[in-house]
């Protein structure tokens, strides 16, 4: 197979069912206490992404809303914390 033969192949259509993106399920409403946690995971993202400089714009594979989740969004503000360090400090030899 020669390399334009490898940009050509064609999927067939069971190849690409197998990798389909999984719909997100439908989510239980948040509780007020998880609303809360919400809130502050929000807070602490807004002020690694000001603190960087960055404004933010992002989607999942699933479908579903990564803003809704706690944990992903202390990810991301911890991503962004990280990424900034790094670059602060330079590329590291480890």
């Amino acid at each position: 197979m020669g390399l334009p033969s490898f940009f050509t192949l064609r999927r067939t259509p069971a190849a690409a069912e197998s990798s389909a993106v999984a719909v997100a399920a439908e989510r239980e409403p948040l509780t007020p206490a998880q609303l809360a946690d919400l809130e502050r995971a929000w807070i602490e993202l807004r002020q690694a992404a000001k603190e960087a400089g960055l404004s933010l714009q992002a989607c999942t594979r699933d479908g579903s809303r990564w803003q809704d989740d706690p944990q992903s969004v202390r990810a991301m503000a911890e991503t962004i914390r990280h990424t900034q360090k790094y670059t602060a400090e330079g590329i590291q030899e480890r």
